[in-house]
């Protein structure tokens, strides 16, 4: 299984969404939370940090859990299981500077969110938490 974890990072009532590249290993071209994979033995509270400042140049805490997501992903013809943790956070500073893993971000309110081709678990989160 393979274990990632996303940040929900809310300013002005908007949530911050990354464009994946055209490269990426799954769901290219689809809009996502910022986050990954922890490195080994790395807190993934603290790991997550990381991954924001990586992928955004913001400075974020990670507060709580908001869900936990498990589905089997398709890569070259197998089905591998993945598993989304989405922590809430707080916003510390920094103007959003993305990474080569993205093409672009905006703040976007849930429904536009739910217009936009993003990955599975994206919806699902909405779904719980409206």
């Amino acid at each position: 299984m393979k274990f990632i974890q996303k940040a929900v990072i809310k300013k002005d009532n908007k949530f911050l969404v990354l464009s994946r590249s055209s490269d990426a290993s799954y769901f290219p071209e689809h809009w996502d939370f910022p986050g990954g994979k922890l490195e080994p033995r790395e807190d993934p509270k603290k790991g997550v940090e990381r991954e924001v400042m990586e992928e955004t140049a913001l400075r974020v805490k990670v507060k709580d859990v908001l869900g936990i997501y498990e589905m089997d992903l398709e890569k070259e013809g197998k089905s591998l299981p993945h598993n989304f943790t989405v922590y809430s956070t707080e916003l510390l500073g920094g103007k959003v500077i993305i990474s080569k893993e993205h093409t672009d971000f905006k703040w976007a309110t849930k429904k536009e969110i739910l217009g936009l081709k993003t990955e599975p678990y994206v919806k699902l989160f909405f779904e719980e938490n409206s």
